[in-house]
């Protein structure tokens, strides 16, 4: 015979748990999601179109794991502007994803910019640059130009830009630096002509892959260098090697609060790096007190000085033990004024 009391027991627990709400880990109106960071896939095109099927496969692995909503590739899809075996493994690659894919064009899908024929036929890449949203930011792309854009295309941006109630910005474009570290022509009118908000820049061409924060104005600007053409030589790894960098967003009603990031390892293997806090305006939302933005815990080493050789290469001054644990000995950094932080992880300027 049952126990009437512990019936009676069971029963009010039961409609405690349907009238209490459950309680969230995160604030009302608080969401999570992430997006992965692409560029100089070109030598998985002509050598390696498995690994380049791997790569998209792999990432749609992770999809509803880590809420991945977007891929961004920073130009470079191929080596050969108007081959079509390269472009075939591309196209190959890229359906192996339900992930939505924003592109912008690089030197070698153009013709060095002169011929975007293959690149719209094939990849269904903008000839013009644009302006939309990705998640709660505005996403402005900016194919591949040798020198910069004019005062009137700046202006088209901006003002598309402005008229998107987003309050961070996306900036995904090819050839941002170049192979000595400084800005390129459209670098410095980027800087100047676009930024109005917190901004993430996305850039690839120079070979190179590290993350690194300044300010302009009163505004951070995260700058993104991700190029695995070669391989990794951290990790002594050919140009069969497949990574980019993951992005983590946490907005809170609509407004950007928080971004890390990490390296994305998809072959030989699956791994990730580290993950680095670059953005947190968290406390302005929940205590009402003054945010880190960038946040302050970021530069936890000391950058060692490098000289130019005159070649595009680099060599570091002083001893690269006092860098901190995780920074391979490998690595150099390229200090270019006290409001660069290298957050990780290798630069090779070539």
């Amino acid at each position: 015979m049952k126990n009437p009391w512990l019936v009676s027991t069971l029963i009010v627990l039961g409609l405690l748990l349907v009238v209490i709400p459950c309680v969230s880990d995160q604030p009302a109106g608080t969401s999570t999601y992430s997006f992965v960071h692409l560029s100089d896939t070109q030598n998985l095109a002509t050598y390696h179109p498995d690994t380049y099927d791997f790569t998209f496969s792999y990432l749609e692995s992770l999809k509803n794991s880590y809420n991945i909503s977007a891929i961004i590739i920073t130009g470079d899809l191929v080596n050969s502007w108007n081959k079509k075996t390269e472009w075939n493994a591309y196209t190959h690659a890229r359906d192996r994803t339900t992930i939505p894919i924003f592109i912008t064009s690089g030197n070698h899908d153009t013709n060095s910019g002169k011929n975007d024929l293959y690149y719209s036929r094939y990849a269904g890449g903008q000839k013009k640059n644009y302006v939309t949203s990705l998640g709660d930011f505005n996403f402005i792309g900016i194919n591949y130009v040798p020198k910069t854009l004019t005062h009137e295309e700046f202006a088209t941006l901006r003002n598309a830009a402005a008229n998107s109630s987003h309050s961070f910005t996306i900036i995904a474009t090819h050839y941002y630096l170049n192979g000595d570290g400084t800005l390129s022509p459209l670098g410095k009118d980027i800087d100047k002509e676009l930024i109005s908000q917190p901004t993430l820049i996305l850039a690839g061409h120079i070979h190179a892959d590290f993350v690194r924060v300044k300010t302009i104005g009163s505004f951070p600007v995260i700058e993104d260098l991700t190029n695995y053409q070669d391989g990794d030589p951290v990790f002594l790894t050919n140009k069969n090697y497949s990574a980019g960098t993951l992005y983590t967003v946490t907005a809170m009603d609509g407004r950007v609060v928080k971004i890390t990031c990490t390296i994305l390892r998809i072959l030989p293997e699956q791994s990730l790096s580290t993950e680095r806090v670059l953005y947190d305006s968290t406390p302005e939302f929940t205590l009402n007190v003054n945010a880190s933005r960038p946040l302050a815990i970021a530069p936890t080493f000391t950058l060692p000085v490098v000289k130019a050789n005159g070649n595009n290469t680099w060599t570091p001054e002083g001893n690269l033990a006092d860098i901190s644990p995780g920074i391979h000995p490998l690595s150099t950094a390229v200090p270019m004024g006290p409001s660069f932080w290298i957050i990780f992880n290798r630069i090779v300027f070539q």
